[in-house]
């Protein structure tokens, strides 16, 4: 449990610390090329979900976060780190995802906060991905860390259930047996 613990709070201050490097040195709209027409760093603010879908709901938002960050932390906290390293880290990597954006879309709804923001700060706009987004309709496509920890984390546990599980439970099973 510590070594997910240790890890989930620096995967969190990683996404937090991008988010608030981003706020103190760009202004909204602005940007950098950090490679042409790879990735630029910008910032924009988002009230929704991935390309602002649902942005006047960010309190079902919140609620699909809490949900998630609950279920995510259940699941890490049974992690079997001898078990399954990759599995464990996939599943670390989702909650800090998860909370690093609930925690944003939450103190962008309540008021009155001193940390209130407009929305969950996007900054990472990866140029190959724009062809595709425009293609179907969906605009330019920019996310932040947090997001990025999400998508990874969900993709590597699926494709480590998917390819790996089993011959882990028998690998384990064998071990039992000895």
């Amino acid at each position: 449990m510590g070594i997910t613990i240790l890890i989930f709070f620096l995967l969190y201050a990683i996404d937090q610390a991008s988010k608030l490097a981003t706020e103190l040195f760009l202004h909204k709209g602005e940007f950098v090329t950090l490679i042409p027409h790879v990735l630029d760093v910008t910032k924009v603010y988002n009230t929704g979900a991935a390309w602002s879908i649902l942005e006047e709901h960010t309190w079902i938002l919140v609620a699909i976060s809490a949900v998630a960050t609950i279920l995510l932390a259940i699941l890490a906290s049974k992690n079997k780190w001898k078990h399954g390293k990759v599995q464990c880290f996939a599943i670390t990597m989702a909650l800090a995802g998860c909370v690093g954006n609930f925690f944003d879309r939450l103190l962008s709804v309540i008021p009155q906060t001193a940390n209130a923001r407009p929305g969950v700060v996007d900054m990472i706009s990866f140029k190959p991905f724009d062809w595709l987004c425009e293609a179907l309709n969906l605009g330019t496509t920019v996310f932040n860390v947090a997001d990025m920890y999400l998508v990874l984390g969900v993709i590597i546990y699926a494709i480590d259930l998917i390819f790996f599980q089993e011959r882990r439970s028998i690998k384990y099973a064998e071990a039992q047996d000895i």
